[in-house]
C-alpha cells in the first residue's frame, strides 16, 4: 500500500525535528488540507480516506489533539476491503479511547466482525475490544468474544486471541466474566498439540486465580503435571516454541508458577512424575551454567542461561512450597549461592537474593536457613548500595527474613547507618518501615527501642512513615521509664538542626507538650529555651504540624506559670488569629477566647496530660497487615501472613529488665516481609475512640437554659440587633442598657475612619469596679484600637468615658464585638460578663457617590450592571406597609447612598465604599437596587468585592424588616 504524499509528510516532519516551531507549522497546515478534503467525501476515494486518516493517525501520534476526522475512520472500518478495514480498526484504537462517545458508533460494526467467518475481520475486532473498551461498550461484545472461545471450530490462533481478549475484561471489569463457563474451556486447551494455545490458556488461568475462584481449579493441576511432562520427559514442543535449545521456557515458567497455589498432588504416580520433571529441570540447569563458564564467548550462550534461569525460578519456588524433599531442595540451594556471588550479571544476583528469602520456608535435615545466610552476610549488605534499585529492594527484604535474636542488632545498625545516605524516596520509606519492623521484633529494652524509632523518624525525614510517628509517640506516652529520655531526644534533635524535618516536629511537639516539664529544670532546656525552638520551626511547616506545635503552645502555657512564657505564647499566636488557614485560625481563636475566658479549671479539663494510648493497637504492625490484605503474588502473601503470624507475640512489649531480674521468653523467629519496596507513605492509622473524652468535654461545657430563658435571650438579642442598626444610621445612641449599667455612644466619620466614643454610666446609685470594654474580634478588613484600662472604677452615678479608633483597610461584613465586664462596688468578686457588637458596619463608611446630573448616574447605574458581580435575595412583600419608595429612599440615603427612583420605577442608590490599604484612600462604587412591587420585594448589589456585597445586604436585609 503505497501511500507517497504520506510518506513526503512524514518527511517533512522528520526535517523539522530540530525546530519546534517549524514543525507546529507544517502540521498545521496538513491539518488545514485535511478539514479541507473533508468538508466534501462524496467524491472521495477509499484510497485518498485512507490516506489522510494514516496523516490524523501521524499528527496524534506527535502529541497534537485531533478534532476532527474521526467518522472517516468509522467508515473504513465498516468496509470490506481488508486494507481499508485494517486502517479504519487502527485509527479507533489511536484516536478514540473508552470515554470518547464515538465509540459507541462502532457497536454494530465491531459486533458483526467478531461473528464474521473471515478470521482476518475477527482479529481485528478482537484487537478493537482489547484496546479501546468502556463498561457499555465490552458488557456489548463479551458475548461475541464469549462466542469465539466456546467454538471449537474456530481457528486456534483466533480462539487463543479471544480468549486473552477475555482475561483483557476480566482485569478490568470481572463481574462480566462468568468464570464458571470460561475456566473449564481455558483448561481444556490448555492440552493442546499448539504450546502457542497452551501459553495463553495457563496466561488466563494465572490471570484469573483468586481465593473466590480457587474452587473453579479442582481439575487444572493434572493437566498442568501432563504439559510439563510432555514437554520436559516426552520432549514434544513445536520447532517454533525452542528458544536456544530450550524448549518452551515461557511456558514451563508459567505452569509452574500456576502450580505453586496448590499442594503436592496426593496421588503417587502424578506426585513422583512431578518430581522427576523438577528434578530433570534442576538438573538440566546446573548443567547449562557449567558449560557457560567455558563457553562465554559462544553466540546464544548468555540467551540459553537466562531461559533456563527463568524456569529455574519457579522450580526453586514449587520445590520450597511442596517441601519435595531434602535432597532435591539442597541442589536448589547450592544453585542459589552460586547466583549471590556472581559479580558480572546483576540477573543473577537479583534472582539469587529473590530466592534466598524464600529459603526462609525451606525446614529440612541438614539446612539451617540463618546459618546459611551468614555465609553470605556481608555479601548482602555490599548489595544495599548497588546502583540497581530492584537489587537494593531485594537485598533489604533478605535482611528482614534473616533477622533473629543473634543478628538482629548488626542488622539494625546496618539499616541505621545506611538510611542517611539513601537516595530513592520509595526505598528509603521502606528502609525506615523495615528498621522499625525489625526494632518491633527485637527490642527487649524500650530505652533502646525508643532510640531506634527516634533515630528512623529524625533520618527518614518527611518520608518516614506516619505509621511510625504514630507508634514511637504510643510508646513514649505509654511507658514513663522512656519519658525524660525521649524529651532529651527530641530537645537535642531541634536545638542541633536548624530546619527539622515535619514528622520529627510532630514528635517533638507531642512529646515536649506532655513531657518537657521534666527536663525544664535544667538550664539548657528551660521552658523559654523549648518554647523558642518550637516558634523557629514554626514557619517551616504544614498546616497539619502548625495546629499541633500550637497545640504544644497552650499544653506550655498551662504547664508553666512563668508570666513571660505566656506572653510569648500569646504574642506568638496572635498572627495566627487571621490566617487564612480555616484550621489555624478557629484553633488559636479558640485556645485565646479559652484563655482569656475560660476559669482556671476549665483550662486544667481541657489541657490535662493525654491518657494513654491503647496497648492492643500496633500501628507498624496494622501497616503490614494493611500489606498483607493487598498482595497479590503468591509469594508475597505466603511471607506477609508469615511475618504478621510471627510478630502476635509482641502484643505487649516487655518493660524495662532491671538488674537480678529474669524472665523466661519465648523463643522468637525472623519477621519474615517481602516487597518492602512497596511501602510507600502510608495511609495514617485511624486514632482511638474518642467518643467518651467528647462527652466528658461537652458535659463540662454544657449549657441548659429552661424555655423562658430562651425567650428572654432572643428577646434580647433582637434589641440589641435594633439598636445597632438605629446607632449605625444616626451616629448616636444606647448600646447597651440593663438595670446596671448603661452604655451610650457617639460616632463620627471622616473618608476610611471613624472615632467613636462609649460612655459607661453607673445606673445603681452605688458605683462599679473592675470596668473593662476589649475588644476581642474584628474582621481582617477592620482595624479597631481601644483606649481603656483594665480594673477602671464608675463612682456612684458616675461616667467614664472609652474611645475608640477604627480604619478600613479593605471590605468586611461583620460589625467588631467587643467583651464588656464589670462588678458592683458591693460585690467585687461577682464579675458580669457580656458581649456587644460596636456600630461599626461596611455602611459606616459609605458616602453618597457625588454625580453631577441624572443621565451621569443612570448611565453609571447601567455600567455597574453590566461590569460588576451582583448578589441580592427577595421576599414575599414587604413586612411593613409604611414603607414606600420615599421611605425607602431614606433608609437608603441614611445608610450613606445617593438614590433616586428610575423610569421603570426601581429605586437605586449609589454609594462610594472608602477604604484605606495603604497611604491614600481610595473608594469602591457600590449599587443598590430595590424592585418593591405588591408580592415581593427584591434587593441587588453591585460591586466588584463579594465581602462588600455580603455586607451591604445583610444592612439592608435588616433595615427592611
Amino acid at each position: 500500500m503505497d501511500m507517497r504524499g504520506l510518506a513526503h509528510f512524514i518527511r517533512d516532519i522528520r526535517r523539522a525535528t530540530g525546530n519546534k516551531k517549524e514543525e507546529e507549522r507544517r502540521v498545521d497546515e496538513e491539518l488545514a488540507k485535511i478539514r479541507a478534503k473533508f468538508i466534501d467525501t462524496s467524491t472521495m476515494t477509499t484510497y485518498d480516506r485512507k490516506k489522510y486518516v494514516c496523516k490524523l493517525m501521524f499528527i496524534s501520534m506527535l502529541g497534537y489533539p485531533i478534532t476532527f476526522g474521526h467518522i472517516e475512520g468509522l467508515k473504513l472500518m465498516s468496509q470490506g476491503s481488508p486494507s481499508a478495514k485494517l486502517i479504519g480498526y487502527l485509527s479507533t484504537s489511536v484516536l478514540l479511547n473508552e470515554n470518547s462517545d464515538l465509540l459507541m458508533l462502532t457497536t454494530h460494526t465491531v459486533y458483526r466482525d467478531l461473528l464474521s467467518e473471515f478470521d482476518f475481520s475477527r482479529s481485528l475486532a478482537l484487537s478493537a475490544v482489547s484496546n479501546t473498551g468502556s463498561r457499555d461498550f465490552v458488557e456489548v461484545m463479551h458475548e461475541g468474544v464469549f462466542s469465539i472461545v466456546m467454538d471449537d471450530t474456530v481457528n486456534q490462533h483466533i480462539r487463543k486471541k479471544a480468549l486473552l481478549t477475555l482475561l483483557h475484561i476480566y482485569r478490568k471489569y470481572p463481574e462480566i466474566v462468568d468464570l464458571h463457563t470460561v475456566i473449564p474451556i481455558a483448561a481444556e486447551l490448555l492440552l493442546s498439540t499448539q504450546d502457542g494455545v497452551s501459553m495463553c490458556a495457563v496466561t488466563f488461568l494465572n490471570g484469573c486465580i483468586s481465593k473466590e475462584s480457587r474452587h473453579l481449579y479442582r481439575d487444572i493441576p493434572n493437566k498442568l503435571i501432563q504439559v510439563l511432562a510432555r514437554i520436559i520427559l516426552e520432549k514434544q514442543t513445536e520447532p517454533g516454541y525452542i528458544y536456544y535449545g530450550v524448549p518452551a521456557p515461557w511456558l514451563q515458567a508459567k505452569l509452574l508458577r500456576l502450580l505453586q497455589y496448590f499442594p503436592l498432588p496426593s496421588e503417587p504416580d502424578r506426585r513422583n512424575r512431578i518430581i522427576v520433571v523438577l528434578r530433570k529441570i534442576v538438573k538440566a540447569t546446573d548443567k547449562v551454567l557449567k558449560d557457560a563458564q567455558t563457553q562465554q564467548k559462544q553466540r546464544g550462550t548468555q540467551s540459553r542461561v537466562s531461559a533456563m534461569n527463568a524456569v529455574l525460578f519457579e522450580v526453586v519456588s514449587l520445590c520450597i512450597q511442596w517441601d519435595v524433599g531434602s535432597k532435591l531442595i539442597l541442589e536448589c540451594v547450592n544453585i542459589v549461592s552460586s547466583f549471590l556471588s556472581d559479580k558480572r550479571e546483576a540477573n543473577l544476583r537479583y534472582i539469587g537474593l529473590s530466592l534466598l528469602a524464600r529459603l526462609s520456608f525451606v525446614h529440612v535435615p541438614g539446612f539451617d536457613f540463618h546459618m546459611h545466610c551468614r555465609q553470605y552476610q556481608q555479601q548482602i549488605i555490599v548489595s544495599l548500595h548497588d546502583s540497581d534499585a530492584s537489587i537494593r529492594k531485594k537485598a533489604l527484604d533478605v535482611l528482614v527474613v534473616m533477622c533473629n535474636q543473634g543478628t538482629a542488632d548488626n542488622i539494625i545498625k546496618e539499616l541505621i547507618s545506611y538510611l542517611p545516605i539513601a537516595a530513592d524516596t520509595n526505598f528509603k520509606t521502606s528502609l525506615a518501615f523495615s528498621i522499625a519492623l525489625l526494632s518491633e521484633k527485637y527490642c527487649q529494652d524500650y530505652s533502646v527501642y525508643v532510640d531506634i524509632m527516634l533515630t528512623v523518624v529524625s533520618e527518614a525525614g518527611d518520608l518516614c512513615p506516619p505509621d511510625i510517628v504514630h507508634r514511637v509517640v504510643q510508646v513514649v506516652f505509654n511507658d514513663p521509664s522512656v519519658q525524660k529520655r525521649a524529651a532529651t531526644m527530641v530537645f537535642q534533635e531541634l536545638r542541633r538542626k536548624a530546619i527539622v524535618s515535619e514528622m520529627m516536629l510532630r514528635v517533638a511537639a507531642f512529646v515536649l507538650g506532655e513531657f518537657g516539664y521534666q527536663i525544664a529544670l535544667n538550664a539548657e532546656s528551660t521552658p523559654m529555651v523549648q518554647l523558642n525552638l518550637l516558634i523557629k520551626q514554626l514557619s517551616f511547616t504544614s498546616v497539619v504540624t502548625q495546629s499541633i506545635i500550637i497545640s504544644t503552645f497552650f499544653k506550655f502555657y498551662t504547664l508553666y506559670d512563668d508570666v513571660t512564657v505566656r506572653e510569648r505564647i500569646v504574642n506568638t499566636l496572635q498572627a495566627y488569629a487571621n490566617n487564612p488557614h480555616l484550621e489555624l485560625q478557629q484553633r488559636t481563636a479558640e485556645f485565646i477566647a479559652l484563655v482569656k475566658l475560660a476559669r482556671s479549671e476549665l483550662l486544667e479539663k481541657v489541657f490535662e496530660p493525654m491518657p494513654p494510648f491503647r496497648d492492643d493497637v500496633n500501628t507498624v504492625m496494622n501497616q503490614l497487615k494493611r500489606l498483607r490484605s493487598s498482595a497479590q503474588d503468591i509469594w508475597a502473601l505466603k511471607i506477609l501472613e508469615h511475618g504478621v503470624e510471627n510478630s502476635s507475640l509482641m502484643g505487649k512489649r516487655k518493660p524495662k529488665l532491671e538488674s537480678g531480674d529474669k524472665q523466661k521468653e519465648e523463643p522468637k523467629r525472623g519477621i519474615t516481609l517481602n516487597d518492602l519496596s512497596s511501602v510507600s507513605a502510608a495511609v495514617p492509622a485511624q486514632g482511638d475512640n474518642t467518643d467518651e473524652a467528647h462527652a466528658e468535654l461537652d458535659a463540662l461545657l454544657d449549657v441548659s437554659l429552661p424555655s423562658q430563658d430562651v425567650d428572654r435571650a432572643r428577646s434580647l438579642y433582637e434589641e440589641n440587633r435594633r439598636r445597632l442598626f438605629d446607632f449605625s444610621r444616626t451616629g448616636k445612641g444606647v448600646l447597651f442598657s440593663s438595670e446596671t449599667i448603661e452604655l451610650q455612644g457617639t460616632k463620627s466619620t471622616h473618608g476610611a475612619d471613624t472615632r467613636m466614643k462609649v460612655v459607661v454610666h453607673d445606673k445603681t446609685g452605688k458605683g462599679l469596679v473592675r470596668v473593662a470594654l476589649e475588644v476581642i474580634r474584628a474582621e481582617a478588613g477592620l482595624i479597631l484600637q481601644s483606649r481603656t484600662k483594665d480594673g477602671a472604677t464608675v463612682a456612684a452615678g458616675g461616667t467614664i468615658t472609652i474611645e475608640f479608633a477604627a480604619r478600613s483597610c479593605f471590605a468586611f461584613r461583620n460589625p467588631p464585638n467587643v467583651r464588656l465586664q464589670y462588678a458592683l462596688s458591693s460585690d467585687s468578686a461577682r464579675v458580669c460578663t457580656d458581649v456587644l457588637s460596636l456600630p461599626i458596619l461596611p455602611t459606616t463608611f459609605f458616602t453618597p457617590y457625588h454625580v453631577d446630573l441624572d443621565a451621569n448616574f443612570s448611565r453609571l447605574y447601567e455600567t455597574m450592571k453590566q461590569t460588576a458581580t451582583s448578589a441580592g435575595w427577595h421576599k414575599a412583600a414587604l413586612p411593613s406597609a409604611s414603607l414606600d419608595a420615599h421611605a425607602i429612599m431614606q433608609l437608603l440615603e441614611l445608610q450613606g447612598y445617593r438614590a433616586k427612583v428610575t423610569e421603570s420605577g426601581t429605586i437605586v442608590g449609589i454609594a462610594a465604599y472608602a477604604m484605606q490599604p495603604k497611604e491614600r484612600v481610595e473608594y469602591v462604587p457600590v449599587v443598590c437596587e430595590i424592585q418593591v412591587s405588591a408580592r415581593e420585594t427584591q434587593v441587588l448589589v453591585y460591586t466588584e468585592d463579594s465581602v462588600l456585597q455580603h455586607g451591604a445586604l445583610d444592612t439592608m436585609e435588616f433595615a427592611l424588616t
